[in-house]
């Protein structure tokens, strides 16, 4: 499907969106919605963590169905973890099939489970020595590896995620833009431009606050702590064309479905300015 009218920038849905949803009502609600494609969720019931060549290609057949696209994978695959994962271990391989498989040209990823302030060198070594063979696996099927920039991780502010990008040394290094409170109190916007040269997806949503009690409380994209014009712009004046990611919906219940809409229209606003 094409961009959002006249802007390169598509507007997509995170499946986790529907996390208790099987995949199809997912997909039937971008649909209807009018999103340009989604960014499937990594896990059940959306798609398995292990490759299965079939179920891939169920999913790819669901997709092009609706014409929809699939521009990202939402892995769990993590480097330099220092803590055993209860869930069991995501492996490269399976994930690098598994996007192969869908078409689907970048992977976001995940930088170790311990925050950068708190890491030493040892986690920063590991964590940068996976990235850059987790890329040269994925470059040999043309797979972008996207760290999300996310609380709890390495790449947990807009200095320790240009630092992890430019420390691993790859084209297909590249980093997921995902607002996060900064302790060095950057605005979203600064985050923004100080990792734009490696940014090849973004995931949008609002909260009340960014920081204190109400910093979790998920509020319309319009109507938040983040003022989205000016990231938007940024990302346009950077001749960004990647895709702007609804990640969750601030309303559950009913109201869902319109929440969304407001959204996307309210990121297509934008992105057509």
């Amino acid at each position: 499907m094409a961009a959002s009218q006249d802007s390169d920038i598509r507007i997509i849905l995170c499946t986790i969106a529907y996390r208790d949803r099987l995949l199809d009502h997912v997909l039937d609600v971008a649909e209807d919605l009018g999103f340009d494609g989604v960014e499937i969720w990594g896990r059940e019931p959306h798609i398995s963590e292990q490759f299965d060549e079939n179920r891939v290609k169920a999913v790819q057949r669901m997709i092009h169905e609706r014409d929809l696209v699939v521009p990202v994978l939402g892995s769990y695959l993590r480097f330099g973890c220092t803590k055993m994962r209860t869930e069991g271990t995501v492996e490269l391989e399976d994930t690098l099939h598994t996007a192969h498989c869908l078409g689907t040209e970048i992977v976001r990823v995940w930088a170790s489970d311990v925050p950068s302030a708190q890491a030493s060198e040892a986690v920063w070594d590991a964590t940068i020595r996976q990235c850059q063979q987790a890329c040269d696996q994925a470059s040999k099927l043309g797979i972008i590896l996207a760290v999300e920039m996310h609380g709890g991780t390495l790449a947990d502010s807009g200095a320790s995620a240009r630092r992890l990008a430019e420390s691993a040394k790859r084209d297909n290094f590249r980093l997921n833009y995902h607002i996060v409170p900064d302790a060095e109190l950057q605005t979203p916007l600064e985050q923004l431009q100080s990792v734009m040269p490696y940014v090849v997806h973004m995931h949008a949503q609002n909260y009340a606050h960014l920081t204190g009690a109400d910093e979790a409380r998920r509020v319309p994209l319009g109507d938040g702590a983040v003022d989205y014009q000016p990231l938007v712009r940024q990302l346009r004046k950077s001749g960004y064309t990647g895709c702007i990611a609804v990640e969750f919906s601030w309303m559950e219940g009913e109201g869902k479905r319109e929440a969304l809409a407001a959204d996307l229209s309210y990121l297509k606003s934008l992105v057509n300015e």
